[in-house]
């Protein structure tokens, strides 16, 4: 089969940055013959990925233009006469499959964002590509409830399909690797780490979390910022640590994933962590907590700082308790993820031939 997939950018980033990655693995891990079509493109990635990636922006345009005409450049390519299966996880058109990382108008009612022409752009450009495409998939539950609500036409269209897991690279460690782990960041041997992996700070709640940091009177309690650089000033014991190449040493190594999300749609690091063996604190509202048993993590109610601060004392007063084999007990492999979008599109092929 020879597949496209649409994405803004093609290079190592946040939660949909590594789930192109993990799609480009699986196809070509099927046999399929995978070609990418972004607005920016890391070529050394691409290669490394074995996908053939085409850039079609490459002039910096303002803002308010780059996705409608990235979105343009698409329709205008009709990749859907060339390709046997097209993939959009950015709003574009032109496509078989639409699978979006949430819903805009839920993400700006859960951030309370004012209304704006960009909010209203970025809007307009998703309800064209869920309108076009043959199936929508949805990495969750929750994520599928928001787009029936957000976009009825597009309802009867919704898969719920929950994004993998590479277990080839996540996945628990012995006990002499993960003690090598912590003290490559300098943990002591006492020390409660708490990993945040964020690209985006606002919306994963780095703030409120920060607050809850500064009044854990735990001194065992380190907090390890993973990913985009924090501006803020930080307490005590909190560690940037930068973009991190070994995420899955990294979650092996903590004591606990924290990720108090404004908005989490599914939460593919929680997902990661969890296969990794290491518990989470995450919102009740995330996708991900559809999955998880209450041996899995702690689940906050609100995002506040004393709730964070409750969670993370329930955390420090209890010994470490592994998870075990969160994606064997979901199936989220990426050979299953893999077949089950093949399926969605051959379910609608045949209704519609039929």
């Amino acid at each position: 089969m020879k597949v496209a997939i649409v994405h803004y950018q093609f290079k190592r980033g946040g939660g949909m940055e590594s789930y192109l990655a993990d799609l480009v693995r699986g196809f070509r891990a099927a046999g399929d013959a995978v070609d990418v079509w972004a607005r920016e493109v890391d070529a050394d990635f691409a290669r490394e990925l074995g996908a053939s990636a085409f850039r079609l922006l490459p002039i910096p345009l303002p803002r308010a233009f780059r996705n409608r005409v990235f979105a343009s450049r698409i329709e205008k390519l009709e990749l859907t006469d060339r390709y046997d299966l097209v993939i959009a996880l950015s709003r574009t058109r032109g496509h078989h499959v639409a699978i979006n990382g949430g819903t805009h108008p839920g993400f700006a009612e859960a951030t309370n964002r004012p209304d704006s022409a960009h909010d209203r752009r970025e809007t307009r450009l998703e309800r064209s590509m869920l309108g076009c495409a043959q199936a929508v998939v949805a990495h969750s539950g929750t994520l599928a409830a928001q787009i029936r609500r957000f976009y009825p036409d597009a309802a009867a269209r919704v898969n719920v399909l929950y994004p993998p897991i590479d277990t080839t690279r996540f996945h628990p460690l012995d006990e002499a690797a993960r003690s090598r782990a912590r003290q490559a960041l300098g943990l002591a041997r006492d020390d409660l780490a708490f990993v945040f992996p964020s690209m985006d700070h606002a919306r994963k709640g780095l703030s409120p979390l920060l607050e809850a940091f500064r009044e854990l009177d735990d001194p065992r309690a380190r907090l390890l910022v993973a990913g985009r650089s924090a501006r803020a000033a930080l307490p005590p014991r909190v560690t940037v640590l930068g973009y991190v190449q070994d995420m899955p040493a990294l979650y092996a190594a903590a004591d606990w994933t924290v990720l108090p999300s404004r908005y989490e749609p599914f939460g593919l690091v929680i997902a990661e962590s969890l296969a990794c063996g290491t518990p989470a604190i995450i919102s009740r509202e995330a996708g991900v907590a559809e999955l998880m048993a209450p041996d899995d993590g702690l689940l906050l109610d609100a995002i506040t700082p004393d709730a964070i601060l409750a969670a993370l004392r329930q955390a420090c007063a209890a010994p470490r308790q592994p998870v075990a084999d969160f994606a064997e007990r979901h199936g989220l492999t990426l050979a299953a993820h893999i077949d089950g979008l093949k399926r969605c599109v051959s379910a609608v092929r045949r209704a519609v031939s039929g």
